[in-house]
């Protein structure tokens, strides 16, 4: 593997999971990076519809999500 100094080239990175850190991480990565990374987000939940608009899945997916409560610690953001 080889490290590239060339500004015109992005860095991809992968985020596994669209929960409350892995966005928060993302945001911040761009708001750091700028256009020099690209980012992608795999979540499990997501999906896009017939009209194309991206939801989570519910029970009309046969998939039923837990009610929880999600803290992010201050470090965290």
């Amino acid at each position: 593997m080889s490290i590239t100094t060339d500004t015109d080239q992005q860095i991809v990175v992968l985020v596994a999971g669209g929960g409350p850190v892995g966005l928060t991480f993302a945001l911040n990565l761009t708001m750091m990076m700028g256009k020099n990374v690209k980012i992608i987000i795999y979540e499990g939940r997501w999906f896009v519809d017939d009209q194309g608009k991206m939801g989570w899945q519910d029970e009309k997916q046969k998939k039923t999500r837990r009610d929880q409560v999600v803290t992010l610690q201050d470090h965290v953001i």
